[in-house]
Order: structure tokens, then sequence, then C-alpha cells
């Protein structure tokens, strides 16, 4: 027998002392004491009530979590999968992109830099012929204006 069904039979077998009788602080002890039980065995079941409905609130919650719940999970994880994935590859692409763009504009900075070397050779050649030019013309003149000479003095 628990402590409470002892205490609970010991004190609904106190009788009430009659009105005519003296109260006494016994009396009101056992009183006390039977009211105390009255409240325990009332918390008692309301413990035992609140359980039930906890239990029952969460069976409730793992009911509503069915097969279509996880279809619906699934398919999200899905579609935020597939959006990752494809802005991944996205972002690969044009970080390729990017690289060959930066390799064209390397190259393309290496063929000016020669076409200018290049270019700037040409001028300078150009610019000795031009002199070579101008020296074997002063030379043929001179040659001519020196056969016209001799012939004129001839």
């Amino acid at each position: 027998m628990t402590e409470e069904h002892s205490l609970g039979r010991r004190f609904r077998s106190v009788e009430k002392p009659s009105t005519g009788a003296q109260y006494t602080a016994k009396d009101f002890q056992l009183e006390v004491l039977d009211k105390l039980a009255e409240v325990q065995r009332l918390a008692g079941s309301l413990e035992d009530s609140w359980n039930n409905k906890l239990a029952a609130a969460k069976e409730q919650r793992l009911v509503k979590f069915d097969s279509r719940t996880l279809i619906a999970l699934g398919a999200i994880a899905l579609s935020i999968t597939g959006y990752v994935i494809q802005e991944a590859r996205n972002t690969a692409r044009q970080d390729s992109e990017i690289e060959a763009t930066k390799a064209r504009v390397v190259r393309l900075e290496q063929i000016a830099a020669t076409n200018t070397e290049a270019r700037i050779r040409t001028e300078v050649q150009l610019g000795e012929l031009r002199d070579g030019q101008l020296e074997i013309k002063a030379l043929i003149q001179a040659h001519d204006s020196a056969s016209k000479k001799a012939s004129l003095s001839k």
C-alpha cells in the first residue's frame, strides 16, 4: 500500500467531532491532513490527465507528418538542390569565361607589343632607306653633273 492510500483511509476513519464536543488542535491537524490528501489526489489526477494530453498531442504531431509531408519536403529539398547546382554551374562557367577572356587579353597585349616593336623597326628601316635613297640621289646627281661638265669640256 502506498502512503497516499494509508493516509487517506486513516483520515477518512477519523470522525469529525459533533457540534457539542470541543474542537481540538489534533482535530484541526487531521482535517488539514485530510484536505492535503484530497489535494494530492487531485494533483495526481491532473498530472495523469496532463501526461495523457501531452502524449496525445505528440501522437497527433507524428500523425500529421505523413507521406505527403515527406514528399513535399523532398520536393522542396530537390528544388533547393537543383537551384544550388545550377548556380554552381553558372558560377563555374562564368569563372572559366573570365579566365579565358583574361588569357585572350594577355595574348592580345603580347601581340600588340610585338606589332608595336615591329612597326617601330619598320619605321626606322624606312627612315634609313629614305636617307640611303637621298644619298644615292645626291651621288647620281653629282655623277650626272660631273659627266655633263666632262662632256661640255670636251
